[in-house]
């Protein structure tokens, strides 16, 4: 992973700030605090209240995996929730980039095509991060046997995998070399605040 200027990740870093403070609150608190300041539907108790016990500056992730009754199983099951919980985080970052391109190619000159190819581009880019950064913070099986993990990811290592997405998209699409990610980053997240992670059960 290329390294940041002090400069990048200091922009970074305050752009998160202020997504922070124009976010809507709920009052906080085990009660009603969270990402959205609401719950899941269609979830087990314990990953909702992981998920709303969870700080605002982190993008929440969700997998799971059956193991029936067989808990030799657990370990497997671990890999593959936590792998289908990045996938969950993966997907909202790309959420995320794609209404970032939608509102810069109404407000640019950019051509319709080259803007399709640029979101393209930096959705590839995306697919092949890791994530590295994303911690597991509930791991708990349900009545049916199903395995669900809850994993967070921060919002700013989320902004650098973006911008570093985009930066690379930009040398591949050379018209929109005027794109910004870390100045939309904000605006991004708050628009995606009204959303959520949906879990996608898995055998």
């Amino acid at each position: 992973m290329r390294v940041f200027s002090v400069f990048n990740l200091a922009a970074v870093l305050a752009l998160l700030l202020v997504g922070c403070a124009s976010a809507p609150q709920s009052g906080g608190g085990s009660s009603s605090g969270g990402p959205l300041g609401r719950g899941l539907s269609g979830v087990p108790s314990f990953v909702n209240d992981a998920y709303l016990n969870a700080s605002e500056d982190v993008l929440i992730g969700i997998g799971t995996y059956k193991i029936g009754n067989d808990m030799s199983k657990m370990g497997t099951g671990k890999t593959f929730g936590e792998t289908r919980a990045r996938a969950d985080i993966s997907r909202q970052l790309q959420t995320i980039v794609k209404d970032m391109t939608v509102d810069y190619t109404a407000t640019s000159e950019i051509d319709p095509e080259a803007a399709l190819s640029f979101q393209e581009t930096i959705t590839q880019n995306l697919s092949k991060s890791t994530l590295r950064g994303a911690r597991t913070i509930k791991m708990d099986t349900d009545g049916n046997g199903l395995l669900w993990v809850v994993m967070e990811y921060s919002k700013s290592a989320a902004a650098v995998d973006v911008d570093q997405a985009v930066n690379a998209a930009r040398l591949a699409v050379p018209a929109a070399a005027a794109f910004n990610a870390l100045t939309r980053m904000d605006t991004a997240f708050a628009k995606e605040a009204g959303g959520g992670p949906v879990p996608v059960v898995e055998e």
